[in-house]
């Protein structure tokens, strides 16, 4: 496995496809030898994370939402994104789901690269690289 390696998915706006990007994350963790509760961790993390896209971008009608694995030795980046024109202060609602993320994973950043769009990024690291 080089640094190059990513996979990317496109998935319609609906809850539905979440048990796939679910297993998607869960086969890469495997890959890259993650342990069991790491790959619980970014697998959940991935659950929550797609779902909160869904709900933000479920008023574009025709929406797909994109997910891209950036697998690497020790670690894995997962960044999920989607169409969104809603400013990020709307957050409080969703609070909980952007809490339980972050205390599941390694780094997190939510954004908004254009006026119309969100991304969340994720890091879950090795335990053994984790503190290196």
């Amino acid at each position: 496995m080089n640094n190059t390696d990513y996979i990317r998915l496109s998935f319609p706006v609906n809850p539905a496809y979440v048990s796939t990007a679910r297993l998607t994350a869960s086969s890469i963790a495997n890959r890259i030898r993650l342990d069991v509760d790491e790959t619980e961790d970014i697998k959940t993390a991935v659950s929550e994370a797609c779902i909160y896209i869904i709900k933000r971008s479920a008023a574009f009608a025709g929406n797909h939402f994109e997910i891209c694995f950036m697998p690497q030795v020790g670690e894995m980046s997962v960044e999920i994104s989607a169409q969104d024109n809603r400013d990020l202060q709307n957050v409080s609602g969703e609070e909980m789901s952007l809490m339980m993320i972050k205390a599941l994973v390694d780094k997190f950043d939510i954004t908004k690269p254009t006026q119309d769009q969100i991304s969340i990024t994720m890091v879950k690291k090795h335990k053994e690289t984790a503190f290196d």
